[in-house]
């Protein structure tokens, strides 16, 4: 989804988006050259363009759930309690009390400021991957 966001966006064909290839789609199938016009939709990216359209119009706005899924009477949404920890710490810093409250430095905003508990055997800080984010993430969901 989001490289076909990104070719909108960038106003490129999806399939030249995903493929990471101006020409694909527009290629002799033997030779693998150029052949035709890079710009010219396929059909692929007709539908590919078709489905994310029908998937972004039918999806709630505030949850993110497709409607269809929303408002299957089999279907049971609960919801899950998340903390966003950058929210969290400017809450934190933000609150005040009632003899002092907080007032803004005017001009103020926050930037995270990260660092992680855990390092590698060189002493620098370990991060979650990308991938290691997706697989806790399937793992988690299907409990």
């Amino acid at each position: 989804m989001s490289a076909i966001r990104a070719a909108r966006e960038w106003r490129r064909r999806p399939t030249a988006t995903i493929m990471a290839d101006d020409f694909f789609g527009h290629r002799d199938p033997f030779t693998g050259v150029p052949d035709g016009d890079k710009d010219a939709y396929t059909s692929w990216d007709y539908s590919l363009m078709n489905a994310f359209q029908t998937i972004e119009d039918y999806t709630d706005q505030k949850s993110g759930i497709p409607i269809w899924e929303l408002e299957d009477e089999r279907v049971v949404v609960g919801a899950k309690r998340k903390v966003n920890k950058f929210q969290r710490a400017i809450d934190e810093k933000t609150k005040g009390t009632e003899k002092k409250p907080y007032k803004p430095i005017p001009g103020e905003y926050f930037v995270p400021d990260m660092y992680s508990r855990e390092t590698d055997e060189n002493g620098e800080e370990v991060f979650q991957s990308f991938t290691e984010w997706v697989n806790k993430t399937v793992e988690e969901d299907s409990d």
